[in-house]
């Protein structure tokens, strides 16, 4: 330890003994991947083992990483957001999220999850203290005993690394000594469970977290009486009803059972690696489930006839009633296993589970129904099923013939063997009525019970898109279909649905106090305090502050708030200002929310980080500007920054990447999907991001430097000519690319016309011969290279250039004959294109009849008053290109006998003279 450790644990110690050492760490959990499959499975046990209640709000539990704190007073990880009592010989437990369920026994309706504390492994420090003062210690501060833990001299088996451990039951006060040994010369510490040493698992071994000691709890912590007493799983050939599957669920306890805190799962035939790793879950129940009373889960598709209602509070649900009769489901109250159909891990075959003692016996197609001496459910995930002492009778079967699953349903909505006593209609529901001051009751417009997040993201799930944009475009057709826009009231309504306390649904939860408060507390006018106001999360003046506009109304990012929190978070954009800013208070206490007024930075507690995110990426997605005319919003875009206060007015917010960070860093949780669910129920559309969350990284993964579709990395260019003269060879060459030493590349050239690209070399350097084009003409090529797992892609071009075409031609034959008489010209073409072909026409002259072939042209000369020249062109043509070159014959005029010619002395003579050779010029323009 360094001097300045051992300079404040000098100083501690003497403070120590101000603490109350009835507060003790009791149990001790570090779970590991290959320990029962729990990597997360870690939790810390603190005991009150005095004579009166302990204040829970002046308790702090602090964890050191391997011996690295400097000073006590700088931990790497706190916890002290306790709250209430603990009562004398009662305990509290601290798990982390991530544990198993059948790791989380739940003892006390005060145990917390909470990350960061609970990061520890093995070789780490915890320290608990109480006023500010020590009161226990686990471990040695300033000492890293190294990656097997701390050690116990006196027991080889002894270790903390992937352990579970339980304190002494002689221990009743706790280490304040942080320069003590550990475990020291007389270990306070039992070995219940090590991955290392080979003891019962962790799951096993956590059924002690709940009371000090070093023995399992005397029993089973759950509420009692809860349990599955019916399970149908209907097949086609059964009465036809494929579709006929139901689990009932019965209270046989002495009190009425809070359903927002039950959970059924279903494991598909012993596929599920870990239990929390669940195919399906429903955990949407609401109200209370009565004493002796029933409530049935159906599958929506089931036959009219089979689903017979019981309760108002039957629900029907795809999902969790997939099952086949060698699926596994599992029932937890508050994250403890309180019953368990079939065997965890295990598949039976297709047949499903059998009874050795009853040959009859089947899960498969087959309706069952709980003895009615059984009044507590199986919660060892180990026991066999249905086990030596079989507690379920077959009602239904198709395999062994009996009676129908329409027939047999009647015992839904009723523990106990038999029929329920007579068909119970079930009560009209009551209309909905808007629960807060002044608000309206609000009419559904979606049916959850139809949705099918398959159906509705069918466009996506089966569309082959270009980029993240044409994702983006085509998630925003989506969710905008059936999106009816609420008024700026209806609103108030929207969220008594959506934010409904899971605990308490006379209350709404405040996004960033995460406080409580009646719906009816909604704030009309005034201050505000005590009240809770409509939180626009993308802030409105950010190009919407009109309620006309459909984004001022958006249920998807309108949160219950505070109206003090509210008025400190402003219009300010979303980003990473803990360290720079100041946490803003809430009735004096700290929210966890930072706010730096500098920048004009709002940092939301961790515990909604990823549900700002997914609201800001929703409305980046859903307002993409493509239907303004209907919605009068501009196209919303998340940039990766902040923006100024210049900017308040555009339709920008950030950050983006710290979102994107967020949304890792709060995954979707139950509450946020309730939550789209309400909104869709009343607004008719929903949050993709929420549904789909990998859509996340299919849309902003590229731009946040985590794309789903890397591309492979290469240094190196492509040598192309800029142009070539058509007709003639080029090559392309990619030779000089490289991926790194030692790397194999591949390569497929294409080339492009228009949408259309055709394959046309796979080696590093293509060589191809020019076309023939008749202008100038560019050719474009992509070169898609591959590592043999990553691929890029490179486009180059080069332009194709046109030789106009010229021959050389040389006439021969007669070209100078007397009228009427015939005259034949052939032309010689010197070094003519194969294809090329010819034709003839006449240019200037009296017309002539003539027949041309080829080379050859034939000329019956015209009668001419005068001489005059006739002109033919020969054109040869190649392609889309020709030549043409003219030859003119001259045709002599034959003098008429008697006539003589002019004299040219006179004055009419010498006219005739000048005129002659006019007439004949226009004769042959003519």
């Amino acid at each position: 330890m360094n001097a300045v450790a051992a300079a404040t644990a000098m100083v501690l110690c003497g403070l120590s003994t101000a603490a109350n050492a009835d507060l003790v760490i009791t149990e001790y959990s570090e779970g590991d991947k290959s320990f029962n499959g729990g990597g997360n499975n870690k939790a810390v046990e603190i005991s009150n083992l005095g004579t009166v209640a302990v204040d829970l709000t002046k308790v702090k539990i602090a964890s050191y990483t391997k011996g690295a704190a400097n000073t006590i007073d700088a931990p790497n990880y706190t916890y002290d957001k306790f709250t209430g009592e603990l009562a004398p010989n009662s305990s509290i437990v601290i798990y982390n999220p991530g544990a198993s369920v059948g790791f989380k026994t739940r003892k006390s309706a005060i145990d917390v999850e909470t990350t960061g504390v609970t990061y520890f492994t093995g070789n780490d420090t915890l320290i608990l203290t109480q006023d500010g003062a020590i009161v226990d210690i686990f471990g040695k501060f300033g000492e890293d005993p190294g990656s097997n833990g701390w050690a116990d001299a006196n027991n080889p088996d002894f270790t903390t690394s992937n352990a579970i451990l339980r304190r002494k039951a002689n221990v009743t006060t706790g280490v304040t000594d942080i320069t003590a040994d550990f475990p020291g010369s007389t270990n306070q510490w039992v070995l219940v469970g090590s991955k290392v040493k080979g003891q019962i698992t962790d799951i096993e071994a956590s059924k002690g977290f709940g009371c000090p000691g070093e023995d399992a709890c005397s029993s089973d912590a759950t509420p009692g009486g809860l349990l599955i007493t019916e399970y149908s799983e209907g097949d086609k050939s059964f009465n036809g009803g494929g579709n006929n599957k139901a689990v009932e669920i019965s209270n046989l306890g002495t009190v009425a059972v809070d359903l927002t805190k039950v959970k059924i799962a279903s494991y598909t035939k012993g596929a599920a690696n870990t239990i929390d790793a669940p195919n399906y879950t429903y955990d949407k129940f609401t109200g209370e489930l009565a004493p002796n009373s029933s409530i049935v889960i159906y599958n929506p598709g089931a036959s009219v006839g089979f689903k017979t209602r019981k309760s108002a509070i039957d629900v029907e649900t795809t999902g969790v009633t997939y099952f086949t009769g060698n699926d596994t489901l599992i029932l937890t109250q508050d994250g403890a296993i309180v019953d368990i159909f079939g065997k965890f891990g295990e598949d039976p075959g297709s047949n499903g589970w059998a009874d050795a003692n009853n040959p009859d016996f089947t899960t498969s197609n087959a309706i069952l129904r709980r003895k009615a001496n059984v009044t507590t459910g199986v919660t060892d995930i180990t026991a066999d099923f249905p086990g030596s002492t079989n507690q379920w009778v077959l009602v239904g079967s198709k395999v062994k013939g009996q009676i129908t699953d329409i027939e047999a349903s009647k015992g839904f909505g009723c523990p106990g063997e038999d029929a329920c006593s007579g068909d119970v209609t079930p009560p009209e529901p009551e209309l909905e009525t808007g629960p807060c001051t002044n608000c309206e009751t609000l009419t559904p417009v979606a049916d959850l019970t139809t949705f099918n997040a398959e159906i509705y993201y069918s466009d996506v799930l089966s569309g082959d898109f270009a980029n993240a944009e044409e994702l983006k475009n085509a998630l925003s057709t989506i969710i905008a279909k059936g999106h009816k826009q609420l008024s700026y009231k209806q609103v108030w309504s929207a969220l008594t649905h959506a934010d409904q306390d899971p605990n308490n649904e006379k209350n709404v939860m405040e996004i960033y106090t995460g406080k409580s408060i009646p719906k009816l507390d909604n704030q009309q006018s005034g201050g505000g305090v005590g009240k809770w106001n409509r939180e626009h999360v993308w802030a409105k003046s950010h190009s919407f502050p009109s309620d006309s506009q459909w984004g001022y109304t958006d249920a998807h990012h309108l949160r219950p708030s505070d109206p003090g929190i509210n008025t400190a978070r402003s219009n300010n954009d979303f980003g990473a200002c803990s360290d720079t800013g100041e946490e803003v208070l809430f009735n004096g206490v700290g929210t966890g929310n930072y706010l730096n007024k500098t920048t004009d930075c709002w940092e939301p507690r961790d515990e909604v980080k990823g549900d700002v995110a997914r609201m800001i990426m929703y409305m980046d997605t859903r307002y993409q500007g493509t239907d303004t005319a209907t919605t009068q919003m501009l196209d919303l875009v998340a940039v990766d920054r902040l923006t100024t206060t210049a900017e308040d007015n555009l339709p920008l917010i950030g950050t983006l990447c710290e979102l994107y960070a967020w949304n890792t860093q709060d995954p979707v949780d139950s509450y946020e999907q309730n939550r789209n669910n309400q909104v869709y129920k009343y607004q008719g559309n929903r949050n993709p991001f929420i549904d789909r969350p990998e859509l996340v990284q299919e849309v902003y993964g590229a731009v946040c430097g985590d794309d789903p579709n890397p591309a492979l990395v290469v240094d190196g260019d492509i040598v192309t000519p800029e142009s070539v003269t058509e007709g003639t060879g080029y090559t392309i060459d990619a030779s000089a690319i490289t991926a790194g030493e030692g790397v194999t590349l591949t390569y497929k050239w294409e080339q492009i016309v228009a949408e259309e690209k055709t394959v046309v070399g796979d080696q590093a350097v293509l060589s191809l011969t020019a076309p023939m084009v008749k202008a100038d003409e560019t050719l474009s090529f992509a070169l898609t290279i591959s590592d043999g797992s990553l691929a890029t892609t490179k486009d180059v071009s080069l332009s194709v250039v046109n030789v106009p075409l010229t021959l050389s031609v040389e006439f021969a034959g007669t070209t100078k004959v007397t009228e009427g008489d015939k005259a034949s010209i052939t032309a010689t073409v010197a070094d003519a294109p194969e294809g090329t072909s010819y034709s003839w026409k006449q240019l200037s002259g009296s017309t002539a009849v003539f027949t041309a072939t080829g080379l050859t042209l034939d000329v019956t000369t015209p009668s001419v008053n005068i001489d005059q020249v006739l002109v033919f062109e020969l054109t040869a043509t190649l392609g889309e290109e020709s030549f043409s070159k003219s030859v003119s014959i001259e045709v002599i005029n034959t003098e008429e006998t008697g006539w003589t010619k002019p004299d040219g002395a006179g004055s009419l003579g010498g006219l005739m003279t000048l005129l002659l050779p006019l007439m004949w010029l226009r004769r042959r323009q003519g």
